[in-house]
């Protein structure tokens, strides 16, 4: 079967700065991706980071370890090699094609001001925006965790599972995080004695306040991609439906009107559509429905019940199927994405809660297994999946930011 990854190797070495803004001419590597094909990772030796050795060399392996773009041996055949050197305040990585020896350098500045991991996440960031066009080590990861009996609260992390950061301290539960597109706040639903609220955490500084706070229920808030709409489930009339509000008013459209249950809006990348969770037909399924005509179609997914989609930047939908356990599949909608429909997961445990990293490839869900609730990524193109973190709390529906 032909490879999803076609690389084009020219001969000219280019030079990237991050401080420079201006694009050079050409591009060193070149990636073709045809839908349905499966892909494998090139093959990087990595030599370290001259004069960087200790914790800058090992921070920037993690973050290439991380990403899930490349494969990472210590030697032997390989499709590059990429060795870094520190001097004068600078950091140069270069990246050499084994084959032809052509290849790039590209430099951010070292000169104290920032931490080890930061100048790592930027300088991965630039090698996989050379050669992907995408970026990813810059983003965040948010989730829940179990903090106490009864109690939930909402952490950060790297996407390496690294400087893990507590977000709220309630006593109670706070679930379903779900970012703002610009990364900058977080949004969750907060249980109180007889409500559920929509709440919304800036992280810089640390900040809250309620976005939407009806009598009954108001939860699985999702922001709009132009960050002007709250897509959520309300029951202020005692019936569970789908709403959509604006964010700064209390303007709001009702797009189902049913005694079906709803859940789980997810935006499509335009924010023209919406897909959801409803027991139309006695179980949960998955729908879509235009925000504007508010005509609903069905969703040919699998399983006995399909629910928690996230719809990614490609026009694919992941979500979690009920198939004895729950697993992971992935619905492509459109014809971008060389993830193939179909089922994503097949070991145990019940995989929920997917929600698509900004490389629309990878994805962060958790895994309930033997009683513990932990956070998995996984590869769509591939299948491959890895455990993000050891962490001393069960955790569960998490949620990938867009680029920082």
């Amino acid at each position: 079967m032909k490879s999803i990854l076609n690389f084009v190797i020219l001969s000219a070495l280019f030079i990237f700065s991050l401080s420079v803004i201006a694009d050079p001419p050409g591009q060193v590597i070149r990636i073709q991706k045809e839908p349905g094909n499966i892909t494998r990772n090139p093959v990087v030796i990595y030599e370290g980071v001259k004069g960087g050795e200790g914790p800058l060399s090992e921070t920037v392996l993690g973050f290439l370890r991380a990403c899930g773009w490349f494969d990472i041996r210590p030697s032997g055949a390989a499709d590059y090699h990429i060795s870094g050197e520190v001097k004068a305040g600078n950091l140069e990585l270069r990246i050499k094609s084994a084959e032809t020896g052509a290849g790039l350098a590209l430099h951010t500045i070292y000169d104290g001001q920032e931490t080890n991991r930061a100048v790592s996440k930027k300088i991965v960031d630039a090698i996989l925006n050379r050669l992907f066009k995408v970026r990813m080590c810059a983003s965040k990861i948010a989730f829940c965790a179990d903090t106490a009996p009864g109690v939930r609260n909402i952490f950060t992390c790297d996407i390496d599972g690294g400087n893990v950061e507590a977000i709220t301290k309630h006593n109670t539960l706070a679930v379903e995080p779900g970012w703002a597109p610009d990364s900058k706040s977080v949004i969750y639903s907060l249980y109180g004695p007889s409500y559920i609220d929509v709440v919304q955490t800036n992280l810089r500084p640390l900040k809250t306040r309620r976005l939407v706070s009806y009598p009954g229920l108001n939860s699985s808030a999702s922001i709009s991609p132009n960050g002007k709409y709250l897509a959520l489930i309300m029951s202020f009339d005692r019936k569970v439906d789908l709403y959509v509000k604006e964010l700064e008013t209390e303007k709001r459209i009702r797009l189902t009107n049913s005694y079906a249950v709803e859940a789980s809006p997810s935006w499509n990348p335009g924010g023209g559509s919406l897909c959801f969770v409803s027991d139309l037909d006695g179980r949960p399924k998955l729908y879509k429905i235009d925000v504007n005509s508010k005509q609903i179609v069905p969703l040919p997914t699998l399983g006995s019940e399909a629910v928690s989609p996230d719809w990614n930047g490609e026009d694919v939908i992941a979500y979690s199927t009920r198939m004895g356990n729950y697993t992971l599949s992935i619905l492509n909608m459109g014809n971008t994405s060389p993830a193939p429909s179909g089922i994503l997961i097949k070991v145990g445990g019940d995989w929920e809660a997917p929600s698509w990293a900004p490389d629309n490839r990878h994805l962060i869900c958790s895994r309930k297994l033997n009683g513990r609730s932990e956070l998995y990524l996984v590869d769509s193109w591939t299948g491959n999946y890895r455990k993000l973190m050891n962490f001393k709390y069960n955790q569960s529906t998490p949620a990938w930011s867009k680029i920082f």
